[in-house]
């Protein structure tokens, strides 16, 4: 382990300094974080810090000059933002001018990014909601002027008594891995004497319900849960500054996505991992529970090279009034076709089909199923009516029979793919013995 600062603490760093009344340079912050593939969450993590900071700083004197996006885009030019932070971004920005800045039109403020992020408008209408929402919130006594202004701190979007974990509990290791909504470390439970691993919401997120709200109902999902190949959730805690973490156990081998980029992965070994995992995604089906996020990074190894499925944090209910985001869910190259577009029908347990198969196809060619040279290439792809290509044609030593159950998860309507995880285990595992 190395001493470079962690993510988070640089954050808090940078955050406590702003509450002191500095005005901390972000510059200076990433000069101490050398992981290049963080770097750009890093930057739009502390650009949301400094918005709401600067804003609020106007807000009290007018005659300071606050930031917007454009601003942060072009000093740090050399770290390309991608264009999903920068909607997120753009949304921040709004909401901390509707909240403490200029208070600009939903309308003036779309039309200025609309060429570029075609789907901001429905995100910008979003913010608006939440903060109605705030300020319904608000005691009806409060008056005009304080309703206007929303208090520094909104309450709790869940109560303490539904997150007793205690913070102090747990001693930070090492980071092991991030995504869009949180971060996973190593870390040390010392009540209990045991390695875990925390998984934290990022700040960005915390003060948006509906992320809370799917965070913290990934731990009750889980806990519904109860078979060895899913990895169990301990509790739900909150940190000292509001934010969210679950506690979970420490699958110690890695991720499939690190046996991918460490060279090509055996046919047996790549259908064994998938029959585990069919195992695990049939009893969360017979909890009425799709996965709907099923790639190489969300399924772990333990000490004996077995499969854990982890991260249902996009997970849906079966016979739920199941509906399509404004915003497509999934990984890119990994969703099924009806994740990206309602005309190919209704997320099901198929989902969670076509995303074994899209995985399996990573293992065994070290390729997803589509790719393309931008996000809006690839699910392109994904809803065409083009068929995917057979593994074989990258991996020509495939059996036949392996190769065909492939493509047949992979299949573009739901009802072409196999009808249950189960059925796919039981069609993988006879696959298997012709193999060995």
């Amino acid at each position: 382990m190395n001493n470079e600062p962690s993510f988070e603490s640089l954050i808090l760093e940078f955050e406590r300094a702003w509450q002191r009344g500095d005005e901390p340079d972000i510059g200076n912050v990433l000069r101490r974080y050398q992981d290049t593939e963080d770097r750009q969450r890093l930057l739009a993590e502390l650009i949301c810090v400094d918005l709401e900071f600067r804003w609020r700083a106007a807000d009290s004197t007018p005659a300071r000059l606050p930031w917007t996006l454009a601003d942060y885009l072009a000093k740090f030019a050399e770290l390309p933002m991608p264009l999903q932070l920068q909607r997120d971004l753009i949304a921040e920005e709004y909401r901390v001018r509707r909240r403490w800045g200029d208070k600009p039109s939903l309308n003036q403020f779309a039309r200025a990014y609309e060429e570029q992020h075609p789907n901001i408008r429905a995100q910008l209408e979003r913010v608006d909601r939440e903060l109605r929402n705030e300020l319904d919130d608000l005691p009806k006594t409060t008056s005009r002027i304080a309703r206007e202004k929303v208090p520094d701190t909104r309450p709790p979007v869940i109560p303490d008594s539904l997150a007793p974990l205690s913070y102090g509990d747990y001693l930070l290791q090492e980071m092991l891995g991030a995504g869009r909504f949180g971060r996973v470390y190593r870390s040390w439970q010392r009540s209990l004497g045991r390695p875990v691993a925390l998984k934290y919401l990022r700040k960005s997120f915390q003060q948006d319900p509906e992320a809370v709200e799917r965070f913290i109902g990934e731990a009750r999902t889980v806990s519904q849960l109860q078979h060895p190949g899913i990895v169990p959730i301990h509790g739900v805690g909150k940190t000292p500054g509001g934010g969210y973490f679950l506690a979970m156990d420490l699958v110690p081998g890695g991720d499939l996505s690190h046996r991918i980029t460490r060279g090509q992965v055996s046919i047996a070994a790549a259908v064994r991992w998938m029959v585990e995992a069919c195992e695990a995604l049939e009893h969360a089906h017979q909890h009425g529970i799709i996965h709907c996020d099923l790639k190489p990074a969300n399924l772990l190894l333990n000490e004996r090279g077995q499969v854990r499925v982890t991260d249902f944090g996009l997970a849906r209910s079966i016979g739920a009034d199941v509906w399509l985001s404004e915003r497509i869910e999934g990984t890119c190259g990994f969703m099924a076709p009806e994740q990206v577009s309602g005309w190919w029908g209704s997320i099901s347990p198929r989902t969670d089909v076509y995303g074994v198969g899209a995985v399996l196809f990573n293992l065994l060619t070290a390729e997803p199923p589509y790719r393309g040279a931008t996000l809006a290439d690839v699910l392109a792809q994904v809803v065409s009516g083009v068929a995917v290509r057979s593994p074989n044609e990258l991996r020509p030593d495939l059996p036949v029979q392996l190769n065909n159950i492939c493509v047949r998860c992979l299949e573009k309507s739901p009802d072409d793919r196999c009808m249950s995880a189960r059925q796919l285990g039981i069609a993988l595992s006879d696959a298997l013995t012709t193999i060995r």
